[in-house]
């Protein structure tokens, strides 16, 4: 019963936390770590209601081992709804590669779900039918395929989260985030959607707020681009409405981080405590707004639309570079992973 009441509280607590952390700085990260605790804690919860053993109640059984055997048993319940989300990334692949051919990003969705697979497979073999040399090696491999089943999950919710915030209409410049333009410097569908749904803003800004609001496109030029992305964002903004000056191209950029920091530079020549939103594709939108903290551009992001068959699969790249980004958190995990796996069978 004590338990229960203290799962019950920090579930509470760290919810109340949780919201007040998004609320003011939605794109960190610790919003995700901590959303993924807190699907571990309702786990708690809610097995700690259905499954009852005797052994444990009777203090037998190590809390250690119990908490590692439960998360064991929670790990492969998370193999129901991990399936169907890379099912789903797979049979998106499917339509992505007829639509946009075959190239090795395309295959992210196969690749996963084949791997998750094989992993899960692996370590589902009883712990008392292998050799008990190898027996801390799987603990500790479980603890970890759960906390990144956990993350996932988290990454997720916070990357819908924050499509669902709207921006306030009181910004002074949209940054848009550029992407390859085709070998004639035309904007190729997904950079088109960007620029457009800046436009958007801005025309339902001046129509709400009658407060209008520069454009600073953001993009280099690629080596089998004819002309930086900033000129080709510049060139399709002047041709649909946009006056010279309201247009501050961004041209030296190499990727999302750059195109971010360049970006701050260019509005703070302009003007000091800028109100500034960022446009991008909606799966790019939480990766954006992480890289847009690390600039130290404080900024709303907005997301434009994009293909059902493109964002699964895109989303997930993004997935994966978060990550990549927060890599000594992972560490500090797999340590305490190991550490435990050890203490377990000492």
């Amino acid at each position: 019963m004590i338990t229960k009441i203290v799962l019950v509280a920090g579930i509470i607590i760290l919810f109340i936390w949780l919201g007040k952390s998004f609320s003011d700085r939605p794109f960190k990260y610790r919003n995700v770590a901590m959303t993924s605790v807190l699907i571990l804690l309702v786990a708690l919860l809610v097995g700690s209601m259905h499954y009852a053993n005797p052994e444990a109640e009777s203090g037998s059984i190590p809390f250690v081992t119990q908490f590692v055997g439960f998360l064991w048993h929670f790990s492969r319940d998370l193999f129901v709804p991990l399936c169907f989300m890379s099912l789903f990334v797979a049979v998106s692949n499917v339509a992505l590669l007829s639509k946009e051919g075959f190239r090795l990003n395309n295959f992210l969705g196969f690749m996963f779900m084949g791997a998750y697979l094989m992993v899960i497979n692996v370590l589902w073999f009883p712990l008392n039918e292998m050799p008990s040399i190898v027996t801390p090696v799987l603990v500790f491999l479980r603890l970890l395929l759960c906390y990144f089943e956990c993350t996932i999950l988290a990454l997720c919710i916070i990357g819908y989260a924050v499509l669902l915030i709207k921006p306030s209409y009181d910004k002074d410049y949209v940054v848009i985030l550029g992407c390859s333009i085709s070998k004639k410097g035309k904007l190729r569908p997904l950079l088109k959607g960007r620029v457009n749904r800046a436009m958007r803003f801005v025309w339902e800004q001046e129509w709400n707020a009658e407060k209008t609001a520069l454009y600073v496109p953001s993009g280099g030029q690629g080596s089998d681009e004819i002309m930086s992305e900033g000129s080709a964002m510049e060139m399709y903004l002047l041709s649909h409405g946009a006056e010279d000056f309201e247009v501050l191209p961004e041209k030296e950029s190499k990727n999302t981080r750059e195109n971010l920091v360049f970006s701050r530079k260019i509005i703070e020549a302009k003007k000091d405590d800028a109100k500034v939103a960022v446009v991008t594709t909606n799966y790019h939108v939480l990766r954006s707004g992480m890289l847009a903290m690390k600039a130290g551009l404080n900024a709303q992001l907005i997301g434009s639309s994009t293909k059902w068959y493109f964002w699964p699969n895109a989303f997930f790249r993004e997935m994966v570079a978060i990550l990549f980004m927060h890599t000594r958190v992972h560490v500090i995990v797999a340590v305490l992973c190991a550490t435990v796996a050890v203490l377990m069978y000492q």
